[in-house]
């Protein structure tokens, strides 16, 4: 079972897999969401995208600075 598919803003408002948050992106979303909500965010699995939204909402989403971004993109 591959990604579950979402809507992302980010990405031409096309549908994307989110995978779950590292532990760093975790540490950097703790201080913009509810601590009870955090384990619903997800980020864009699509290369160089660093939306972050719920899994039950694409619209309560942002995006993480671009140092999340991989070097070069």
């Amino acid at each position: 079972m591959g990604l579950p598919n979402r809507r992302c803003p980010n990405c031409g408002d096309t549908h994307q897999g989110f995978r779950p948050l590292d532990d760093a992106e975790k540490a950097y979303v703790r201080g913009q969401v509810p601590r009870a909500d955090l384990g619903t965010y997800r980020r864009c699995a699509r290369e160089g995208c660093v939306r972050v939204q719920s899994y039950f909402d694409w619209r309560s989403g942002f995006d993480l600075p671009d140092s999340f971004r991989p070097a070069g993109d």
